[in-house]
């Protein structure tokens, strides 16, 4: 069975990628076609594909049958929650990524067209490292104009950049990953992040524990090291040192937000719904804040699932990422580093930098409020696509799982930034 083919699917495949690159590149930020609303239209067209051809493949995954149950759970609390319009919102834009992500799911179906889209974000996250080094680390707009959010999707996508420069053999494939890596450090310095700094920390960790060849990976973190020392200056160092600082007034006031997150969920166990947290801070904000704080979020991944979808939402939540981590194990242990094989070696590539990008995601997240953003549940649309592939080429054994090829990708259009929510 050939896996360099794409099969079938192609106008959808088209209309997936043009969606992530408008949602992504945000052209119409910056140029003046905003009122076309391309990303209504193209996710109107993702859903028409996704009820027509591809409605069977809504829950062929244990991942994607936690994610509906997770925005059932959000659903229900827009009946519940104090503020029931936040909550609608929530729901409805997590509903929004459906399409898309069902859509990578059934068009990724060839080794070809994975890479295609894999090398398509890396192209884009260059573009958006480009725009946030000459506009003073912020990017284009969106997830992006926060430099904490922007570095925060830049490391999810260096360690793709990263293990295919050292396993690439094509000399202009190996420039482009070198550029990759090379302007997401640049962006990630000029945005001063600190968040950004911990994130590839984890990124540059992770690499080291995944990575087969220690030494190969001992000499391009070495590289990494010594290309942020060179593009890092006096003051950017000077920032990054206070990263341990818990007395610092960021520092401190994310503490004591956690710390009134873990009062609610006490008092809320099963949760107050979907950016909800922002409407019952102040209810326990404790003394150290010194006015009321309605409005203030919770500025940590965990804490807002905690706190907003309570226990049964955060062990969905869990089970999604123990199924993601599950795939990647699968495709690591079962589709051997063959250079021999280029489709074995770059699934294999593929699963050691999915590790490395969850690594860097999570790590940032835990000091950022971006539960609801979409980078990690694409993310999940790209490793079940990854996965089906790997056991196609493994033959469909060693796994229970039962996938049929195809897949396609949609995503959500109307989202609503946490600091539009905060207004």
């Amino acid at each position: 069975m050939a896996l360099n083919r794409s099969v079938g699917y192609s106008n959808w495949y088209f209309v997936t990628i043009l969606y992530i690159v408008f949602d992504y590149g945000r052209p119409t930020d910056i140029l003046p076609i905003g009122f076309l609303r391309p990303l209504m239209y193209l996710n109107i067209i993702l859903i028409f594909y996704v009820v027509t051809k591809g409605l069977h493949r809504a829950v062929e995954s244990p991942q994607l049958l936690y994610i509906w149950i997770f925005i059932a759970i959000l659903g229900v609390f827009v009946l519940f929650a104090r503020n029931n319009f936040y909550a609608y919102v929530t729901a409805r834009n997590q509903l929004l990524f459906m399409p898309f992500i069902i859509s990578i799911v059934a068009c990724i179906n060839s080794h070809q067209r994975l890479r295609q889209t894999i090398n398509i974000c890396i192209g884009l996250m260059i573009w958006i490292s480009l725009y946030a080094v000459t506009h003073s680390g912020h990017g284009p707009g969106n997830y992006f104009t926060d430099e904490n959010d922007l570095c925060l999707y830049i490391n999810m996508w260096l360690p793709f950049c990263y293990f295919f420069f050292f396993s690439e053999k094509n000399i202009k494939r190996k420039l482009f990953y070198a550029t990759g890596l090379l302007t997401g450090l640049f962006a990630v310095v000029a945005s001063f992040s600190r968040g950004g700094f911990i994130g590839i920390l984890a990124v540059a960790g992770t690499i080291s524990l995944v990575s087969k060849r220690k030494t190969k990976g001992l000499i391009g973190l070495l590289i990494v090291a010594v290309a942020l020392l060179f593009i890092g200056d006096e003051s950017y160092w000077s920032e990054m040192s206070t990263v341990t600082n818990i007395e610092d007034g960021t520092a401190q006031a994310r503490i004591e937000s956690w710390k009134a997150g873990l009062r609610m969920f006490a008092d809320n166990p099963l949760g107050v719904g979907g950016n909800n947290f922002q409407v019952r801070f102040d209810e326990y904000q404790g003394d150290w804040f010194k006015r009321g704080m309605w409005g203030r979020v919770a500025h940590s991944l965990w804490i807002t699932l905690l706190t907003e979808l309570g226990i049964i939402g955060t062990v969905v939540y869990l089970l999604i990422l123990y199924k993601n981590l599950k795939d990647l194990q699968y495709i690591r242990k079962k589709i051997p580093d063959a250079p021999q094989n280029s489709q074995k070696a770059f699934l294999h590539t593929l699963s050691l930098s999915y590790f490395a990008s969850l690594a860097g995601y999570f790590a940032s997240g835990t000091f950022l409020s971006v539960l609801y953003y979409a980078h990690y549940w694409y993310m999940t649309g790209l490793i079940i696509a990854t996965y089906n592939l790997a056991r196609k080429m493994n033959g469909g054994r060693n796994h229970p799982r039962h996938v049929t090829s195809g897949s396609y990708p949609s995503k959500n259009i109307s989202e609503m930034h946490e600091s539009e929510l905060a207004t």
